[in-house]
């Protein structure tokens, strides 16, 4: 007797306490089982230490849990509900009587099924309950519950795939693939808004959980502070309020499965004083609305969430959520903000292994078995060399240069003194033109030395690539004859006043002034030598100069040495006009690169590799049209002849036309357009065009996020190869096109290997939540602000392997262990897969 009235005085005391809080919250969710047959599911969760009663427990003890169901004539129940959980049957010392309870270690789930008639008419109810702990129980509670059910949609099938095959059942026009919580999760993908405050009195959360087939489930899952609301899906919007609606934009490869579900703990339909009307609504707590998409390869998804929130004062305007999911890089944003993190395996979550931003990168090399940057960087800085060397050769025999060169030599052999001192001042005249444009890089060293990112970002500038664009298609005109070229009159005339000084002053001024008024003919090739070579660093552009300034310079000594070679050089005439014409359609084709680096870098997806290939088709037929005489331009004499030279010129033309046509061929391993070796960094990526497209060189499956890359590299344990890359990276492209390209290194790179690309000139806004002020790493002590996601790559770059070029390429094991030494430009494919096998093999050694 004493025990029934403790338990009477229990249940009075909390009385109060009820109607503030419940330790059991509710969850009400359906699920197709075909044609018109449903199991209406609600799932209690019980605090730790409460406990939920059965529909079956004893009478004379406590309340069992019991549903209310509203009849109508627009569906029908079939059968009783059914109950699952945790269940415990025995003597309860509270109530002296044997029960039936369920414990708070996992959900309790009560299942009814039904049969639908009439989907217009919600099926409606509630659930009383009652529920204790060890020592006190709360009165009996109800839960008002709503469950709009939607005629189910045809699911498509799972796209082929080239998995062993195994018996499937026909599919069932259902929106079964709807609620399907027990599917296997293979990935998860999140990204967040901020949490809910005053000012945002909801925040959301997008869940991508990758299925099997090529499905995925997309899920938005909104947050509320106390006292605000969202208003359900099932809202008439006559009445007031607007409807949440989650909405994925159909496109080519994507599409919705079933129907779009609602599912909230405080799911309820109640008179609104706002809009004075009943209305179904969501009372605070949270409510996740989901969809099932079927995505192609190569797909990305996007679309967008409205909602209205409101409180029993006020209404905010409504709202649109974009959102995006790129399936294969990983990346996923929500209203501008990135991936919170990435998961694999269902229940596994990112928070188990740290965010790159956290992970702590050991960069001293595990393996010693192969080279690293610093020989792939002196080959790379000969190429240069070359590349500078090739370009004074051609300004060698523009208007500009070559008639000087016969005149300054007899000026220097025939001005008195011996032959010997006349050779001797060529070749100081020589060596000072090879001076003044080595000099000219000079300025690059310094900048470089107070931040060597600030190189990168001149070569990947937008503006300046444009400019770049503007001034070479001004340079072509020049070359055309439209019009000419000079510095300023007073630059030239002040260096020719200084030649009259004598000695080695008076020669140094005469190379200045050569520098000075040849600046038609040379500032063409030295602007493509400088975009070139800049974003590799200072040193590739002094390498270039060098070669340029020796190619100048030095036949001015060797013909003073040598003066009756001048005997056999062609005279000056027509011809050399024709060698400006010839480079005038040059500089055009040159000027679309700039443009196409502004393209790539700016995203405005506008000069693709199609268009870039036709414009370089057309600047080739006009080199061999000008040539075989079929056009002109205003400083051709009339009576211009096709000499032999310019008939093989005009021929290569026309072969090098077909050779661009073959860029239009298919790869059919890869599925793009065939890479071009001659043009590669110069052309776009194959994968950047309008009918070819594809993410990653060489049909190799790349991550473009380092988190998402290195989470996938955990799951398959795999090593990672570190791509720091950019769009305007002339030897990334070459690479990508010439050693990826070969089997074996292809073969390494897809089944080894997980790539993760990671642009440092990708100039799209980071998420506000990732904007951060960081140290800059020149020890000034000063701060940078990174806010583009290019600058974070590029920043990571230079703090962890204290780099700063591009490519760049870093093996390193998923927990952030160096394998060995880094790589940058390694064209030789020999010493590139040594390099991979290297790492690999290191790898495999730690893996053990």
């Amino acid at each position: 007797m004493a025990l029934r009235l403790t338990l009477l005085f229990s249940l009075l005391s909390v009385s109060l306490f009820a109607q503030f809080a419940s330790p059991i919250s509710w969850n009400f969710e359906h699920r197709a089982l075909g044609e018109d047959r449903f199991e209406l599911i609600a799932t209690a969760s019980a605090e730790d230490g409460w406990a939920i009663y059965s529909q079956h427990t004893d009478d004379g003890g406590p309340v069992p849990t019991t549903f209310y169901w509203t009849e109508g004539d627009h569906y029908e129940r079939i059968g009783e509900v059914k109950e699952q959980g945790h269940r415990k049957e025995g003597m309860d010392e509270l109530f002296g009587v044997n029960v039936i309870k369920y414990l708070s270690d996992q959900p309790v789930t009560f299942t009814q099924t039904v049969r639908v008639t009439d989907y217009t008419t919600p099926i409606t109810g509630e659930v009383e309950f009652m529920c204790c702990d060890d020592e006190q129980c709360l009165p009996p509670t109800t839960e008002e519950f709503a469950f709009s059910v939607t005629p189910p949609a045809p699911v498509a099938p799972p796209r082929e795939t080239t998995a062993p095959e195994k018996e499937v059942a026909p599919a069932t026009p259902t929106a079964e693939v709807v609620d399907q919580p027990q599917e296997e999760v293979l990935a998860t993908y999140r990204a967040a808004t901020p949490p809910p405050t005053e000012e945002e009195p909801v925040g959301w959360t997008l869940t991508v959980e990758t299925l099997e087939g090529s499905r995925y489930r997309v899920s938005m899952t909104g947050t509320m502070i106390d006292d605000w609301t969202v208003y359900s899906t099932t809202v008439d919007p006559v009445i007031g309020p607007i409807p949440t609606e989650l909405v994925i934009e159909e496109g080519e490869g994507v599409t919705p499965l079933g129907e779009v579900t609602e599912t909230s703990a405080t799911l309820k339909k109640k008179y609104d004083t706002t809009w004075e009307a009943v209305v179904s609504k969501i009372d605070g707590g949270s409510v996740t609305y989901s969809q099932v998409v079927q995505l192609e390869e190569g797909a990305t998804l996007s679309g967008y969430l409205t909602f209205q929130t409101c409180n029993d004062e006020m209404c905010l305007p409504p709202r649109d959520l974009p959102f995006t999911f790129d399936p294969v890089a990983g990346g996923v944003t929500l209203d501008g903000y990135g991936a919170e993190d990435v998961a694999f395996g269902g229940d596994i979550f990112a928070t188990e292994d740290p965010p790159a931003d956290d992970l702590i990168f050991n960069t001293e090399p595990a393996g010693t078995c192969s080279t690293g940057e610093a020989v792939t960087r002196g080959r790379s800085l000969w190429g240069i060399f070359g590349l500078g060397l090739l370009g004074g050769l051609f300004a060698l025999i523009m208007p500009c240069i070559f008639p000087m060169i016969p005149l300054t030599v007899s000026f220097f052999t025939k001005s008195g003194g011996s032959r010997a001192e006349g050779i001797r001042r060529a070749g100081l005249y020589g060596f000072f033109i090879f001076l003044i444009y080595v000099l000219l890089s000079v300025p690059f060293h310094l900048v470089a030395g107070i931040d060597p990112s600030i190189l990168n970002s001149i070569a990947s500038n937008v503006w300046l690539n444009l400019i770049f664009f503007v001034v070479f298609l001004v340079f072509a005109g020049s070359f055309f004859g439209f019009y000419e070229l000079v510095l300023p009159q007073s630059w030239s005339n002040r260096a020719s006043q200084a030649e009259g000084t004598g000695g080695v002053t008076g020669i140094f001024f005469m190379a200045l002034t050569l520098a000075l008024v040849s600046f038609s003919c040379t500032g063409p090739i030295l602007g493509s030598l400088l975009v070139e070579a800049v974003s590799d660093g200072a040193w590739p552009l002094t390498a270039g100069m060098a070669g340029f300034g020796v190619a100048i310079g030095l036949p001015f000594a060797l013909f003073a040495a040598f003066p009756g070679v001048l005997n056999s050089m062609p005279k000056s005439g027509g011809w050399l006009n024709s060698v400006k014409v010839v480079l005038g359609f040059v500089e055009v084709a040159l000027a679309f690169k700039f443009l196409s680096n502004a393209d790539l870098v700016g995203d405005w997806n506008l000069l693709r590799i199609e268009p870039f290939l036709l414009v370089w088709m057309l600047c080739s037929l006009g080199i061999a049209a000008y040539l075989f005489g079929w056009i002109s331009f205003p400083h051709d004499s009339g009576k211009r002849k096709v000499g032999p030279v310019a008939l093989v010129i005009a021929v290569a033309g026309v072969v090098f036309t077909a050779y661009l046509a073959y860029g239009f061929t298919t790869n059919e391993e890869t599925g793009s357009y065939r890479s071009l070796n001659l043009l590669s960094g110069i052309a776009p990526p194959v994968c950047y065009s309008y009918l070819n497209p594809c993410d990653c060189p060489q049909g190799i499956t790349c991550f473009k996020d380092l988190d998402a890359g290195l989470a996938y590299a955990r799951q398959v344990n795999k090593p990672v190869m570190l791509d720091f890359t950019g769009y305007t990276c002339v030897n990334c492209r070459k690479m990508e096109e010439n050693v990826w390209s070969e089997d074996r290194i292809n073969r390494l790179l897809t089944e080894d290997f997980v790539l993760i690309s990671l642009y440092v000139d990708d100039r799209k806004e980071l998420p506000p939540a990732e904007h951060r002020e960081v140290a800059r790493l020149d020890g000034s002590g000063r701060t940078q602000k990174i806010d583009q996601v290019g600058e974070k790559w590029h920043y990571f770059q230079q703090q962890v392997f204290q780099h700063a070029t591009q490519p760049y390429y870093a093996l390193v094991s998923p927990d952030g262990q160096l394998l060995n030494p880094p790589v940058a430009y390694t064209p030789d494919v020999e010493d590139y897969e040594t390099f991979l096998r290297c790492g690999l093999s290191t790898f495999e050694r730690l893996s053990r």
